[in-house]
């Protein structure tokens, strides 16, 4: 069962979603409005930051910091 990330169009609250069927209707836990959008989430490998090309740093993505416990850069 993924977890999505959503924006409401009506209120423009970001919220996650947990879904466990395509069918399942999504609504704005602000507002209860059905008139949502998927975002595109970012991830993270989990993988050492060391671990990238033999040690060259990873790519950039940009939009999000991608932390997990190993590789966090932006705090």
């Amino acid at each position: 069962m993924p977890i999505y990330e959503y924006r409401c169009g009506a209120c423009e609250c970001a919220f996650e979603e947990l879904v466990r069927s395509t069918s399942e209707k999504i609504s704005c836990p602000s507002c209860a409005s059905s008139d949502v959008k998927r975002l595109l989430s970012v991830f993270s490998s989990g993988r050492d930051i060391r671990s990238f090309a033999g040690g060259a740093e990873p790519p950039s993505s940009g939009g999000g910091c991608g932390c997990t416990p190993k590789t966090c850069g932006c705090h």
